[in-house]
């Protein structure tokens, strides 16, 4: 019997992992079982305590090619003997905000896979706030723009998300017509957190849309880096704003796991589309330093500071 896939894709700060863990949650309810595939931009996975007690494969460093392709294939395999052992019926792969679906569905094609899996979504998560921003050759580079383009029309399901942060009806209309002018066909959900996700998970076959045309192989993104800054000392979250603020025009997307001077409690936040939000770790040291992931465009590690 073969193990459902559900493919999550979305440019960097979409809520991709914000619909995992709603996927998650719904499995859990319906007592299938399930194992998760994190694919990471960057060398560290600092959710990992969102994935306490789960069935967790990372792959870190890459955008699911080249040598990272390989290693998705080794992990496939890995995780096709752990569905025949214990029995799992699902899995969830999450892929880096730069992560050509394509690459990824191909994968699940090849014959030594096509006998144990099968891709039953591929969920595209859109960033409502900005989708409009990152397809415009005025705003964005060629690489932003394309690498959109690819992920929207690989989609057999489009994730409007963050609809709680856009208040104008035109703006929603726009986004729509964006994601129409590549994918004409797959069903448009409008949520926040990735709120509604779970009524396309039973399960049933969907067609995934081909690409539109084939531009000749993988684009790699070599101007969008993920930097890890390891501390040792204590940070205050006004200094860890500041710190954003100061790479806000070339920062997609930001991470971290800090111990607070101000209580000396540990905290992960996340940053996405301008918007911060902190959770309390509690005094439970989660790490031996505290570490940020920052992600966007050419950034120079030797010219971050805190």
């Amino acid at each position: 019997m073969k193990t459902d896939v559900y493919l999550i894709n979305g440019f960097l700060g979409s809520g991709k992992t914000s619909t995992l863990l709603k996927c998650m949650q719904h499995f859990k309810n319906i007592n299938k079982k399930y194992a998760i595939i994190l694919n990471e931009l960057g060398n560290a996975n600092l959710e990992k305590h969102l994935f306490e007690s789960e069935s967790l494969f990372e792959l870190l460093n890459g955008c699911v090619c080249c040598s990272v392709k390989d290693d998705l294939r080794t992990t496939l395999d890995e995780v096709a003997v752990m569905a025949r052992d214990q029995q799992i019926e699902v899995v969830l792969l999450e892929g880096t905000g730069v992560a050509n679906p394509s690459e990824i569905i191909d994968t699940f094609k090849e014959e030594r896979f096509a006998a144990d899996f099968k891709l039953k979504e591929s969920i595209c998560v859109v960033d409502s706030m900005h989708v409009a921003e990152y397809t415009s050759i005025f705003s964005s580079s060629k690489e932003v723009r394309q690498l959109q383009k690819e992920q929207i029309e690989r989609g057999s399901l489009i994730v409007l998300n963050k609809m709680d942060q856009v208040n104008e009806k035109t703006a929603v209309e726009k986004a729509e017509k964006i994601i129409r002018k590549y994918n004409k066909h797959a069903p448009i959900i409008h949520t926040a957190y990735g709120d509604g996700v779970t009524l396309y998970l039973d399960g049933s076959d969907t067609a995934i849309p081909l690409p539109a045309e084939d531009l000749g192989g993988h684009h790699h993104h070599h101007h969008i880096k993920a930097v890890k800054l390891t501390y040792k000392q204590q940070a205050s979250k006004k200094e860890i704003a500041e710190l954003l603020e100061q790479n806000k025009e070339r920062l997609y997307r930001a991470k971290g796991i800090v111990q607070n001077k101000e209580d000396n409690q540990w905290y992960h936040f996340q940053y996405a589309s301008g918007l911060m939000e902190w959770e309390n770790l509690g005094k439970r040291r989660p790490a031996a330093a505290g570490e940020i992931v920052l992600i966007g465009n050419d950034l120079q590690k030797e010219e971050i500071h805190i």
